[in-house]
């Protein structure tokens, strides 16, 4: 099979798990050849780009928005009004983020709702308190700045997975799925993989993705997102 794009996670894959943190050389050096060699590379968080956590997808050269899947104003009041109690949330809209919002402002477009720096079990708790309760949500864990014992919660429209923004980038560049290798390492990456031709797991990914993976590279630290190129795109 000759892929013809590949759609990479950021943080953990393709770069280390920082806020400020940029690929390495070797990863950097990598991603230019294989798009000189008629490579389509993307982000899923290049041209087009897969932007919160599948929720848009947009026009990285002109900022112009491609496809979309954002939370009704009635599901975002109500999740935030879930997450008053934690220290940090966040709404990500079409006029920018907000942070720690009571409501979200009228006339915004709702992406993404996002609960930081949680414990597990509180995630579970939240999660199951917002799907018990709101249909056509997606509730996503990911991993936390702070570290392995904290996570992410993302809230978003249930259509708003990396999985169908895969589907509708696929549709975009028209490729068939099969020529799509996805690549991540926390459990919000399970879509990405899903809806992908060659499902790939960075050798610091948890344990969930490893083991729907086609292939376990080395892991962000060792550069493996250049050997997913090297193996699979020369």
């Amino acid at each position: 099979m000759k892929y013809k794009a590949l759609v990479s996670d950021i943080d953990g894959t393709l770069t280390k798990l920082n806020p400020n943190a940029l690929p390495s050389d070797v990863v950097t050096s990598a991603i230019k050849n294989a798009v000189n060699n008629g490579l389509i590379f993307s982000l899923a968080t290049g041209r087009p780009c897969i932007v919160d956590n599948g929720a848009v997808i947009v026009d990285s050269k002109d900022g112009s928005v491609l496809w979309e899947a954002v939370l009704t104003n009635e599901h975002a009041n109500r999740i935030l009004e879930m997450s008053q109690g934690f220290e940090l949330f966040r709404a990500s809209c079409d006029t920018g983020g907000l942070e720690k919002p009571l409501k979200v402002p009228e006339g915004s477009k709702v992406r993404k709702i996002s609960v930081h720096d949680i414990t597990l079990a509180q995630a579970e708790d939240l999660i199951k308190k917002v799907s018990d309760e709101l249909k056509d949500v997606a509730c996503i864990k990911a991993a936390s700045y702070k570290g392995d014992h904290l996570v992410d919660v993302y809230f978003s429209h249930s259509n708003a997975t990396k999985q169908h923004a895969v589907f509708e980038l696929a549709n975009i560049l028209g490729i068939s799925n099969d020529e799509i290798i996805g690549i991540g390492d926390g459990y919000n990456d399970f879509p990405l993989l899903m809806g992908s031709g060659l499902k790939v797991a960075m050798g610091n990914a948890v344990s969930e993705l490893k083991e729907i993976a086609d292939y376990i590279a080395p892991t962000v630290d060792d550069d493996g997102l250049a050997d997913v190129i090297s193996k699979y795109c020369s």
